[in-house]
């Protein structure tokens, strides 16, 4: 029966953000003063990762015989169950053939077919069949922006004005992942020579 590890490896997601500001290059031809007023814009980013709020390992646990103890009680009643009526069944065949001398039957045949009886048959399959159901919460990414402005204030004459407008870039510079993988621990297989 081979035993499983299960190996988990994740890794969180992270945003880049470049920014480049604004500048203003007043060109201006006149003697009277003026007042430029400059606010940047801002951005502000919250976020939150994902989460794994559960991983329920109970069906692969009970696939690879080691069940809850409600369940492993239940199942444990049903073979002792079982067995019980399996051994009365062989006790009461032998009392049979006992019963009928005539037919040649004697207490070495019996004995001999209860100590070397058929040998059980072996299949070796692959558990858990069933994944393990695991859960997560989702992250998120909240982003407020706040827009720059500029205000100038100048005299009646006319002021030329070179402006360029800050800006935002926003990428996903990694995204988050989850891999989980079955790993096999060894191998333990038991057979009948």
């Amino acid at each position: 029966m081979l035993i499983y590890d299960l190996h988990i490896e994740y890794g969180f997601g992270s945003i880049g953000i470049n920014t480049y500001k604004g500048y203003v290059d007043p060109n201006m031809n006149i003697q009277e003063g003026f007042e430029v007023n400059t606010e940047l814009p801002e951005v502000e980013v919250s976020n939150t990762f994902p989460i794994v709020d559960d991983i329920d390992l109970s069906h692969c646990r009970a696939e690879i015989g080691q069940p809850d103890i409600f369940t492993a009680s239940s199942m444990w009643y049903s073979e002792a169950k079982q067995y019980v009526i399996e051994y009365l069944g062989s006790k009461a065949a032998g009392g049979d053939a006992l019963g009928a001398i005539e037919k040649g039957v004697t207490i070495g045949d019996i004995i001999e077919g209860e100590s070397f009886p058929e040998p059980p048959e072996v299949n070796v399959v692959a558990a858990p069949k069933t994944p393990p159901k695991i859960t997560f919460k989702m992250g998120r990414a909240d982003i407020n922006f706040l827009l720059g402005s500029v205000k100038v204030d100048v005299s009646k004459k006319p002021v030329t004005l070179d402006y360029e407008r800050a800006k935002v870039d926003i990428y996903m510079e990694q995204n988050p992942y989850i891999n989980i993988e079955a790993v096999p621990r060894g191998k333990n297989i038991d057979k009948l020579a």
